[in-house]
């Protein structure tokens, strides 16, 4: 019997503590509807599989996710177990993140039999820089695959525009999973920390510089409390949260760092991160309603008053109206009934096609090396 929901999203990607929230997050929220669900393992080699589990990543999926084996090369076979496929959240729509796996997050393995749902998936950066990331060659492949999904929503209204501008799809403006998500789950999580952010300021740039070494010294020496970096050190994810949730101050140029200060109503300082993808802050923003909070470079600190002074009550509420929304998305998605659709069969064509050309190719570079 195929009762099983199959996940596709970057919970497997290397110190990211923000893609295995979201995974964990979509796939607890999936399990309250009353779903199984199991994320996809589709990384990219065994030894890099093998590799990965020294991470704070596989630690906490091994503790806390439910995800499939190793799988190497097509997805097909999972439709033999399950009947409805989701992608999302964070950037799996992004050709420059998802490389060759892109058909993957793009649901093409899914037979035209199966529901195909896109939930609060990321382009991550609005259509100018999506265009001028991407050959035209890929913005066909995505606009054959996006007009077959059964539902769609994506995480940025930049995303709206996307679909309908370039691919002539609507899609809905949903909120990232971890804000869907009853902050209670996090509080759960917390209670498992080991370390004290107390009375501290906690800094998780990803893209640190000596220059925002310069100005943590800076903060450091105005607040006259300590500043603990947490990025790159492989702290355990329910440490990650602690440090957010129990430090006096964040500062981040993460999309999903800044989402957790937000949850846990924390006083921050955001660095818009263009180069990931800026889209991404300016749309949470605008839908939570605290637009002009992010800088643009930490430089601004030694000018400006910068941490965000936010109405939470106002935003908590915010909140919870979109993630509603969210829930009413997703189960709506799930409690629809399959439909089989002209679009659905000519993606399952184009994936077959490139079945048959990529085979080729593997043959043919065969011949050549005997």
């Amino acid at each position: 019997m195929k009762d099983k929901i199959y996940i596709t999203n970057l919970w497997h990607s290397r110190n990211n503590y923000g893609a295995n929230l979201t995974a964990f997050a979509l796939q607890s929220i999936i399990e309250k509807l009353g779903y199984k669900s199991e994320l996809v393992n589709n990384t990219t080699k065994m030894r890099e599989y093998k590799w990965r589990k020294s991470t704070f990543s596989f630690k906490f999926a091994k503790k806390y996710l439910k995800h499939t084996s190793f799988m190497k090369g097509c997805l097909d076979i999972l439709n033999i177990y399950g009947n409805v496929f989701i992608t999302g959240s964070d950037q799996v729509f992004r050709p420059k993140y998802t490389h060759e796996k892109l058909d993957h997050y793009l649901l093409d393995f899914v037979n035209v039999d199966n529901k195909k749902i896109a939930f609060s998936a990321s382009f991550g950066v609005d259509k100018e820089q999506f265009i001028n990331e991407n050959s035209d060659d890929i913005i066909k492949h995505m606009a054959k695959s996006l007009k077959s999904f059964d539902f769609l929503s994506v995480r940025e209204k930049s995303g709206v525009e996307i679909c309908k501008d370039l691919f002539d799809v609507d899609a809905q403006w949903i909120i990232d999973p971890v804000f869907v998500l009853d902050k209670t789950v996090y509080d759960k999580l917390i209670q498992n920390s080991t370390e004290n952010y107390n009375n501290s300021i906690v800094s998780y740039v990803l893209d640190t510089t000596d220059d925002y070494k310069k100005a943590f010294k800076y903060l450091s020496k105005k607040y006259n409390i300590d500043v603990i970096n947490t990025a790159n050190s492989n702290i355990s994810i329910e440490n990650w949260l602690a440090s957010i949730k129990n430090c006096r101050l964040f500062i981040t140029d993460s999309f999903h760092g800044m989402c957790f200060a937000i949850i846990f109503n924390k006083p921050f300082i955001c660095i818009s991160n263009r180069k990931r993808g800026g889209a991404r802050f300016d749309s949470i923003c605008e839908m939570l309603g605290i637009e002009n909070q992010c800088i643009d470079s930490i430089e601004q600190i030694y000018d400006n008053d910068c941490v965000c002074k936010i109405d939470y009550e106002s935003v908590n509420k915010r909140i919870q109206e979109e993630a509603q929304k969210g829930i009413e998305f997703l189960s709506n998605a799930l409690n629809a009934p399959v439909k089989i659709t002209q679009e659905k069969i000519d993606a399952k064509i184009a994936q077959i096609k490139q079945q048959i050309r990529t085979a080729d190719s593997d043959f043919d570079k065969e011949k050549l090396q005997q």
